[in-house]
């Protein structure tokens, strides 16, 4: 049933795409594909009609969802029958498709990017990064082969198409060798053509009146420099899907200090660093949208830097990492000694970040283990104490978001705020 229904939703959607020729982004990358693909929105549509599905639809059934603009049917037959008659119907109307459609082109297994590929063919290609533990490597040889996979969006690009890549990543380095297309890369690197500099952040005088802790940089594009000022978003992951989106709207004709207006007001998503009021005046970093080691040492990094009376780490397990768990969850527990004051984590996995942070120094006191998110969220709420700021993450599976919703000051903005 599933692979009839894949077959139609193919079949429909490239019929759409042929029809309307919209310019098609796609996004790859082991981290911040829904940020990024957030920032292109907000600056695009200020003079252009863009199509950005809110969810994560980036699968084999989700790609021609999101090119056709409708939500899945489920487990319904008689629902994915009445979604397959709106798209013939939406083939037949005249001007109701976007210019620009944005979509996120996760992979997850051997394969998927080249499924995909057989759907649509972007016009930009946007690699955001695979980092040395890339999410999803669990059915993986290794990290080189999630990153040959995610790879074959850039490779896949023609001549008159554009590769915008992340600089500063290991494995994209040598790849601009092998593209066809023109080429913008970006990132913190003095060679990139899109380039973040003078980062500014973890300072008390950043703090908003709402208590959210901002940050400041700089820009810089062929002899061009602008301010960017992000009172809301932390950390190098929201600069990086901000040079990416930038490096987009360079393409569409924007210049930065449009882009930077545009830009000033920017909420993170949610469970992506985002910054939410905590019992105890406290700060709560929401990060718990999703885990891997590299996103959760970014994390780390970045709270080591603010200024903080206490700084507590609460990580879930990360999933889906195959033979790098235990040496990633190793890895994580080493940052956390130098990052935070206090340690709890939740899960069997996660057990090895506790033991790696006691066994380079951390205070036993200091480090909490469990098994039971509920005893996690009782014996937290006793210890935040004023101004304490606390780090919260974990892989989707783990729904961390549970002890957000518990230690935030108004509980009853969960479902505005949180993860769902």
């Amino acid at each position: 049933m599933q692979f009839i229904i894949i077959k139609i939703l193919n079949i429909l959607s490239k019929n759409m795409l042929a029809k309307y020729n919209p310019v098609v982004i796609g996004i790859t990358g082991s981290f911040g594909k829904s940020s990024t693909k957030k920032a292109i929105y907000e600056i695009l549509k200020r003079k252009y009609k863009v199509y950005c599905d809110r969810s994560c639809y980036n699968t084999e059934i989700s790609i021609p969802l999101a090119i056709t603009g409708f939500e899945s049917g489920g487990r319904s037959a008689s629902k994915w029958i009445e979604i397959i008659f709106k798209i013939i119907g939406r083939l037949f109307k005249r001007n109701c498709y976007p210019d620009v459609l944005i979509l996120e082109m996760g992979v997850n297994r051997p394969n998927d990017m080249k499924k995909m590929l057989a759907v649509v063919k972007p016009d930009i290609g946007i690699l955001t990064g695979i980092g040395e533990f890339p999410s999803h490597t669990e059915y993986f040889k290794d990290a080189k082969h999630v990153a040959r996979e995610k790879f074959l969006l850039a490779r896949t690009l023609k001549k008159k198409n554009l590769a915008i890549l992340n600089l500063d990543d290991e494995f994209i380095k040598e790849l601009p060798e092998n593209i066809k297309s023109d080429i913008i890369t970006y990132g913190f690197s003095k060679n990139a053509d899109v380039r973040a500099e003078e980062v500014l952040f973890g300072s008390k005088k950043f703090r908003t009146e709402d208590g959210s802790m901002g940050m400041r940089f700089k820009i810089s594009y062929q002899g061009t420099t602008a301010p960017f000022r992000f009172p809301y978003s932390l950390g190098r992951g929201q600069i990086y899907s901000t040079l990416s989106a930038v490096s987009v709207g360079i393409h569409f004709g924007f210049n930065l200090v449009e882009m930077s207006e545009i830009l000033s007001e920017f909420q993170p998503l949610a469970g992506r660093m985002k910054m939410i009021k905590g019992i105890n005046k406290s700060l709560i970093i929401d990060d718990t949208f999703n885990s891997n080691p590299s996103s959760a040492l970014s994390a780390l990094e970045t709270v080591k830097k603010l200024e903080a009376s206490r700084k507590i780490a609460v990580l879930g397990d990360m999933l889906e990492l195959g033979e790098q768990c235990e040496v990633g969850h190793r890895e994580v527990g080493k940052a956390v000694f130098k990052s935070v004051d206090f340690l709890f984590t939740y899960g069997l996995r996660s057990k090895v970040i506790s033991c790696q942070a006691r066994k380079i120094g951390m205070k036993k006191e200091n480090i909490f283990h469990f098994e039971n998110i509920d005893k996690l969220i009782k014996l937290l709420k006793n210890i935040i104490q004023n101004e304490d700021i606390i780090l919260i993450k974990g892989s989707r599976a783990m729904h961390m978001e549970k002890v957000v919703k518990e230690i935030m000051t108004k509980p009853e903005e969960a479902d505005k705020l949180l993860v769902k």
